[in-house]
């Protein structure tokens, strides 16, 4: 039975095992969620904040509670990801606040994606990782270990975080939502993400944005439109947001094909592509993201992968 209130769905395991570790004082110096986007990695980290900055248990109710919930708490240093790479002058100025000297029993690095760090930045970031000054917790998220350097991983207390079984996601949201009418159509684009669930459930337009991404990526796999398909690359490749969207409909329609064709030999994507295809436009969605995160000119990689598509 789990004791603070988590607001997450699933993962109990691993909650259990933060929850002995805290009962027991056994806190690791730096920790490291990772797994994919929306499970509830960073949830985790910013409750895990709150707790340890606490002086009662979580009560909501002290100075510290307080402070943490207006985002002023002097003793917890954020690092949100708002879209942008942590600098190296970022982490500099990170490593300048870690050496003063903290108001409470212990200061606390909240980290969102640290993959956002560039390689110098990561190497900067090591030397205070490996000597922080006074009783430093970091909390961390990432959602693409490849792209943290090893020595940080092995400096770190590493926990996973997967997808979500759907009947667990089910059973939870129903209660929140269960009058929704698209709820079993949110549930499969969700595909065991119930950040993205809920999301998608409570915002409106949100919903509206991924569905029409949904239908024009269906609508591409399903024709041979190169010129509709270069179409859309110039509307895409100047809109960070839409592009990572785009990315992130892409890869879960791809995943769900690919299970399909594991599980009953045939997909949404049937006949015209089968379990061999879909794998490698897998891996050829994959790289064009890495050439694009890795400053590649945009509406190329696009085009390639779009031509790539084509059948």
């Amino acid at each position: 039975m789990l004791k603070y209130p988590w607001d997450i769905i699933g993962h109990d395991r691993q909650l259990l095992v933060l929850e002995k570790e805290i009962a027991e004082d056994k806190l690791t110096h730096a920790y490291l969620f990772h797994g994919p986007k929306d499970t509830g990695k960073f949830t985790v980290a910013s409750v895990l904040a709150k707790i340890l900055l606490c002086p009662n248990n979580l009560c909501h109710q002290c100075r510290d509670c307080r402070l943490v919930k207006a985002g002023s708490h002097p003793d917890l240093i954020q690092m949100l990801d708002k879209g942008e790479s942590i600098k190296i002058d970022d982490v500099r100025a990170l490593v300048k606040k870690t050496n003063l000297t903290s108001q409470g029993k212990r200061r606390i690095v909240l980290i969102e994606n640290l993959e956002r760090m560039p390689l110098e930045a990561q190497n900067s970031f090591l030397k205070t990782l490996e000597e922080p000054a006074g009783e430093t917790i970091f909390l961390m998220t990432s959602t693409q270990l490849k792209k943290i350097v090893p020595t940080i991983l092995s400096r770190v207390r590493q926990m996973e975080f997967s997808l979500v079984p759907d009947d667990l996601m089910r059973k939870e949201l129903r209660g929140r939502f269960k009058d929704h009418t698209d709820f079993e159509e949110v549930l499969q684009m969700a595909q065991g993400r119930p950040g993205l669930a809920i999301r998608l459930l409570s915002e409106p337009p949100a919903l509206a944005a991924y569905k029409r991404i949904y239908n024009q990526i269906d609508l591409m796999l399903k024709q041979n439109d190169l010129t509709g398909k270069f179409s859309y690359v110039e509307d895409l490749e100047g809109d960070a947001e839409q592009l990572d969207l785009f990315f992130d409909i892409f890869c879960q329609i791809l995943r769900k094909s690919a299970h399909d064709f594991l599980m009953t030999g045939k997909s949404q994507l049937s006949p015209r592509y089968n379990l061999v295809s879909v794998t490698q436009l897998f891996e050829q969605l994959i790289k064009t993201r890495y050439l694009i995160d890795r400053n590649a000119n945009k509406k190329l990689a696009l085009e390639n992968f779009l031509l790539s598509t084509e059948k």
